[in-house]
């Protein structure tokens, strides 16, 4: 990922950016610090243009993610059980859409390797909103998830790539009510669309590690099915991430053991 002379920058952190030939390997650095800006009636606005990224362009930093594999043995080194499941989405995967960023959209990245990844919080906000609204909350839930004064019994990590052979892409969204919904003007043909554009992630597979951390958390049954049925109901019906109801972040889920 190479920088060009359209940004906003301090006057040392532009000269570092010379030594390096401009090249940044960190995407999430790339994204959020070194922004476009166009001029306009004396006063500078983000450019819409979203830098994307092609297949293997994040290999290096990926290798990182290589680290987990000893976390996860060093858990299974003191008796407790792990399993990884794999997730491939059938289409593209937005997660972290809405965050604050100086863009208009966002995307959740890793704050220092700079890969796309799924934090543990969201997968397991995910499983658990699709018990509760499909099989309703027991015992056996709680002991799972946890309650607001004891933790849950299966611990939910962040989730990242398998490989580098995914990409970054633009995808757009396209209102064309926008005083409709803004200023409560009527929704009439002369309204003008505003074309928004946002990043995806598109042909990755995602590795999900859960961590039990009691011998009977795995065979708990919730609302009559084990934590494994209700991830896989979740992940192919429900999805993850922004815009789920369009098709996004929604995939296959299936167990592979560790790595």
């Amino acid at each position: 990922m190479t920088i060009s002379n359209n940004l906003i920058l301090p006057s040392d952190t532009r000269c570092n950016l010379k030594e390096l030939k401009g090249k940044i390997e960190n995407y999430h650095l790339f994204l959020n610090k070194c922004v476009k800006f166009s001029k306009f009636d004396g006063e500078y606005e983000v450019k819409k243009e979203l830098p994307e990224v092609k297949e293997g362009a994040l290999s290096l930093p990926l290798q990182f993610v290589k680290k987990q594999k000893y976390v996860l043995e060093s858990y299974r080194s003191r008796g407790y059980e792990v399993d990884v499941y794999e997730f491939r989405p059938y289409e593209r995967v937005i997660v972290g859409l809405g965050q604050e960023s100086i863009r208009e959209v966002s995307m959740t990245l890793h704050w220092i390797y700079g890969i796309p990844y799924i934090p543990g919080q969201a997968v397991k906000g995910v499983v658990s909103n699709w018990i509760e609204m499909n099989g309703g909350t027991d015992e056996n839930y709680e002991k799972v998830f946890g309650t607001t004064s004891s933790k849950g019994q299966v611990m939910f990590l962040d989730s990242y790539p398998a490989d580098d052979s995914f990409c970054i892409k633009n995808d757009i969204m396209n209102p064309h009510y926008t005083d409709y919904y803004s200023k409560g003007r009527e929704p009439a043909d002369w309204c003008d669309p505003n074309l928004v554009l946002f990043l995806t992630v598109e042909k990755a597979v995602f590795h999900i590690p859960l961590v039990y951390l009691t011998r009977e958390a795995k065979s708990l049954k919730i609302s009559g099915k084990t934590l494994e049925e209700w991830m896989v109901e979740a992940f192919e019906y429900g999805g993850i991430g922004a815009k789920t109801s369009l098709g996004y972040g929604v995939g296959d889920i299936r167990l592979i053991g560790g790595r």
